[in-house]
């Protein structure tokens, strides 16, 4: 049985996570799609108040959006996901002190229904025609074996919730992170 963790925003940094630049071209909520972009428009900006330095030492940094990784991670997630379920999509963070442009990110195409709402503590929703959209949750459960053999997918009902393989989250976390990754019901 494939048990599925959840990749969610990381608490372990001492800095605030990068936000999108104001003078951004593209906001990251406007390529978040199920649809590959080729090639990609823009390349999406965000700031961040900490050193270049600081920022660089992660291999997923903190950024309010859908997760960034860096070549390394890109190269692991690769070796478990194929290309046609996920794009990479090139950013730049401003520093404090300088620009990176080291990471990408990552766009998550194979959808499955993790959750499972009926033993769940859903806190709002909307039921739209065969399917429940999840907008939060005070507790999550999910259905056993819901990645269906995928090693990474998006949750069709609540689009933020990226889920993964133990196989996956285990060869990730050799890199020395691994706090983004979460049980659901420790969300």
């Amino acid at each position: 049985i494939f048990m599925a963790w959840v990749w969610y925003d990381r608490f372990d940094t001492t800095f605030e996570p990068a936000d999108v630049d104001a003078k951004s071209p593209i906001h990251p909520a406007d390529i978040f799609s199920l649809i590959r972009a080729t090639p990609p428009i823009a390349t999406p900006i965000f700031r961040i108040g900490t050193t270049l330095a600081k920022f660089e030492r992660f291999h997923c940094p903190p950024v309010l959006a859908t997760p960034v990784v860096d070549v390394e991670w890109r190269r692991i997630i690769l070796d478990y996901v194929p290309e046609d379920l996920i794009q990479f999509w090139p950013i730049k963070v401003v520093c404090r002190d300088g620009v990176s442009e080291k990471y990408s990110m990552l766009m998550v195409f194979a959808q499955v229904r993790c959750i499972d709402p009926g033993r769940s503590d859903i806190i709002s929703a909307k039921q739209i025609e065969e399917i429940i959209l999840i907008f939060s949750c005070a507790r999550y459960v999910h259905h056993e074996d819901c990645l269906r053999g995928y090693h990474l997918a998006r949750d069709e009902q609540k689009s933020s919730h990226l889920v993964l393989s133990d196989e996956l989250r285990n060869a990730l976390a050799t890199t020395g992170e691994s706090a983004m990754f979460y049980r659901p019901e420790d969300l």
